[in-house]
């Protein structure tokens, strides 16, 4: 009868006992001779190393250094014949030099493990090497297999990661140089880490480069009404550092206290006019709408679709919201208007100050123009060979701050060249949304930010720069579009409260500037040389 399963499982298992078993009594058996014939097996050892020590010396030795070698073993020999005992003593000095010589050597002491903030600051030095190494430097600051204590004079670490890092450069480096200047920003930033953002500190009248981890932004608040005096637009949220203000601010719930990004405009404002440049998907929709939703309190609005997008649909019928356009023909007479109304605004100021009298209402009162990619409209027109619409607004955007016009326009990166000059030269107040390549960035804000990392910048975060202050970081306020069907309940709601009140509300509320007669687009163009606010066009949408 054959073994069954458990019977031959039942023998497998005693064999692989018999085996472990016997492994472990070969290593007890080989454990126990040695320790019973260590002595003989340490004196083998001494007499090896003792006869392979003779053996190299002879083969080392030469013809005159063998013979006297050779004599005196001869002689130690004939001495150990005649004197009594001495076989005895030899014996046992070969034997104890032996022992000696065989005896277990302790293994040599393990090195102390490199610590952990040498190693990565002297990876950090040595990436530096090939920029910032110059072989006219007599100091040598920099150079291949130098210590990192040369160069560095203070450093910062959170856990193994640098978040500050102070340094010496030499005075031969091209620090006037943006692509030298960038190429190092770039080294840093691999060698210290991808994930966060760092600033950059150029101290060139003394050589010296600061490195500092920036904190993560806010995330992206929501649309609110926002504290600001009058004429001020709320356009982001930035660094504690890069301003003196805060403003209170509801997320989640609760107000914090936040440092915000506030651009003044009016008469006595140098940066009337706004440029944003965003790729798809930055964000560029959301700060349009934000300045939107707070120019529209105290001023009225014209806004321009270029794209066609709808992005601005909601606005159509609201108060103080005189025309939303998508089209070509509609945005000529938009802009031919504008002309006019800026022409008819300077005016109107500069008789108030020949004779002394106040400026009447309809000339103070803030005009905003938003134009949204503009550049399409303009390859349109370029493509049919009718008039570029941006050759309108040279008289706007040269007298918009004593007329009270503001022009807020938004672009993509690769459209940058279409844009004409007198609209890129007027307009000081520059914003960068999303990961967009630093010279483009340099070149737009007219400035390098100092600040690199964050590849993957979330939307709504970019830079800042108006007028000639120095580059911030900025999270623009999360202002979706109350009409797209993946907006949110919560954030439709919070939209829709912040839009000024249908016209026809207005109407009925008693506000003379806002009735339900719309005239038509050809009634507005030939009224546009003489039109003033309380003759408008309405929105036509």
């Amino acid at each position: 009868m054959s073994p069954g399963p458990k019977s031959l499982a039942t023998i497998a298992q005693r064999v692989q006992d018999g085996l472990g078993n016997t492994r472990s009594r070969a290593h007890r058996i080989h454990h126990h001779t040695r320790d019973t014939f260590s002595p003989v097996l340490t004196l083998t050892r001494g007499l090896r190393k003792q006869a392979a020590w003779a053996r190299n010396w002879w083969k080392a030795a030469g013809a005159d250094k063998r013979k006297v070698g050779a004599a005196g073993v001869a002689a130690m020999v004939l001495a150990l014949y005649f004197l009594p005992y001495a076989p005895i003593v030899t014996v046992v000095l070969v034997l104890g030099s032996a022992a000696w010589l065989g005896r277990g050597e302790k293994p040599p002491a393990p090195e102390p493990a490199p610590d952990p903030t040498d190693v990565r600051l002297q990876a950090v030095y040595n990436g530096l090497v090939p920029y910032l190494a110059d072989d006219h430097d007599p100091a040598r600051i920099f150079h291949p297999g130098g210590p990192y204590q040369d160069a560095f004079r203070h450093w910062e670490l959170d856990g193994d990661r640098i978040t500050r890092l102070e340094l010496a450069y030499s005075p031969y480096f091209t620090d006037n140089d943006p692509a030298a200047r960038a190429r190092v920003e770039r080294a840093l930033q691999a060698k210290t880490g991808r994930g966060r953002e760092y600033l950059y500190d150029w101290d060139t009248e003394n050589n010296h480069l600061t490195l500092a981890a920036l904190s993560p932004l806010p995330p992206p608040v929501p649309a609110q009404p926002y504290v600001t005096a009058p004429r001020e637009i709320l356009l982001g949220i930035t660094d504690t550092t890069s301003t003196n203000r805060l403003t209170p601010i509801r997320v989640d719930n609760t107000t914090r206290q936040l440092p915000p990004v506030m651009w003044r405009t009016g008469n006595r404002s140098i940066d009337p006019h706004l440029l944003a440049v965003a790729a798809p998907g930055a964000g560029k929709s959301n700060l349009l709408r934000t300045i939107a939703l707070q120019a529209a309190r105290d001023g009225d609005l014209v806004v321009v679709d270029g794209s066609g997008s709808g992005d601005f649909a909601c606005l159509v019928g609201r108060k103080n919201i005189l025309r939303v356009e998508t089209g070509y023909q509609g945005t000529i007479e938009i802009l031919t208007w504008l002309r006019h109304e800026t022409q008819r605004r300077i005016a109107a100021v500069t008789h108030a100050k020949q004779h002394g009298t106040p400026v009447p209402d309809n000339a103070r009162r803030p005009l905003w123009v938003i134009l949204d990619e503009i550049t399409e409209l303009t390859e349109s027109a370029t493509a049919q060979g009718a008039t570029d619409p941006q050759e309108f607004l040279d008289l706007p955007l040269r007298l918009g701050r004593a007329a009270h016009v503001g022009i807020v326009t938004s672009v993509r990166p690769a459209h940058l060249d279409r844009l004409r000059p007198a609209l890129v030269a007027d307009t000081h107040t520059r914003i960068v949304l999303g990961s967009l390549d630093p010279e483009v960035t340099g070149v737009v804000l007219g400035a390098t930010p100092g600040i690199s990392g964050g590849e993957a910048m979330p939307p709504g975060r970019g830079y800042v720069r108006i007028g000639n202050n120095a580059v911030i970081r900025i999270q623009i306020p999360y202002t979706p579009d109350p009409l797209e069907d993946d907006t949110c309940e919560a954030d439709r709601r919070r939209v829709l409260d912040l839009l000024p009140p249908r016209i026809d509300e207005a109407a009925r509320a008693g506000d003379p500037r806002h009735t339900n007669r719309r005239p038509s687009a050809d009634q507005a163009a030939r009224a546009a040389a003489h039109i003033s606010l309380a003759k408008q066009p309405e929105p036509t949408g």
